[in-house]
């Protein structure tokens, strides 16, 4: 579903280049749930950018579901990901103009035919939001707010979903709802999820571990193995 081919992230700052991203490679197959964690800094939310198509990489290549998005135009890129990708943001995104229903249409508006009204209602209800539908984002509380991306991110039926700290600004209660809503969403539709976190709850929780260090993979945690896989050069972490 995600092949990730020596990806490397830079911004140049004046004759100065800072490398952010140092040659990622990985593959994620359809369905699994992996969480990318590590330290602030080591480059995980730029790494999930440049899945999601939000930025593009400086040298690499990246596929989605058999698409290159590393070198498309920014409208195919952006047709990409209005279809492919149901993005979480941390900070919620929503149109402070517009309803919690009408946050949830926007994606099927924009990139799908037809109406989407009667499954934009469905996952409202089925985010516990049923009866605050014509609310705006400023009537409603964080976690009700990030309910309302949830089903945004879902509305077109993405075959990916991305979510970047999407706890992080929520309470333990609510913070492990809207976890609980996108595992439902990774389990019962087959939806491929991949999550940025800095909550260790939260990662044990995934089918994957990717840790990131200093822009690099320095350990790879696959379901199948008893042992983590350690990148090389990487020093391998202490039992206990």
């Amino acid at each position: 579903m995600i092949e990730v081919r020596d990806v490397k992230k830079w911004i140049q700052n004046g004759t100065r280049r800072v490398e952010i991203l140092k040659g990622i490679s990985l593959s994620i197959p359809a369905g699994q749930f992996v969480a990318i964690v590590g330290a602030s800094g080591s480059g995980k939310s730029t790494l999930l950018g440049l899945l999601a198509g939000l930025d593009t990489p400086s040298s690499g290549e990246i596929w989605l579901d058999g698409t290159p998005i590393h070198n498309l135009e920014e409208t195919e890129l952006a047709a990409v990901r209005g279809r492919k990708i149901g993005f979480v943001f941390q900070s919620y995104q929503l149109i402070a103009t517009l309803t919690a229903l009408e946050n949830v249409l926007l994606p099927y508006e924009l990139n799908m035919e037809g109406s989407g009204l009667a499954q934009a209602r469905r996952l409202l209800d089925a985010v516990g939001l049923g009866e605050r539908m014509e609310h705006y984002p400023v009537q409603l509380s964080g976690g009700e707010q990030q309910r309302v991306a949830l089903a945004r991110a879902f509305v077109v039926e993405p075959p990916i979903v991305m979510a970047d700290e999407p706890t992080g600004n929520l309470d333990s209660a609510n913070g492990r709802l809207v976890l609980d809503l996108l595992l439902e969403r990774n389990s019962h539709a087959g939806a491929t999820l991949v999550l940025v976190t800095h909550d260790a709850e939260i990662a044990s929780r995934a089918d994957r571990r990717i840790v990131l260090k200093d822009g690099m993979v320095v350990e790879d945690s696959l379901p199948s193995v008893a042992e983590p896989v350690v990148a090389a050069g990487a020093e391998p972490r202490a039992n206990g």
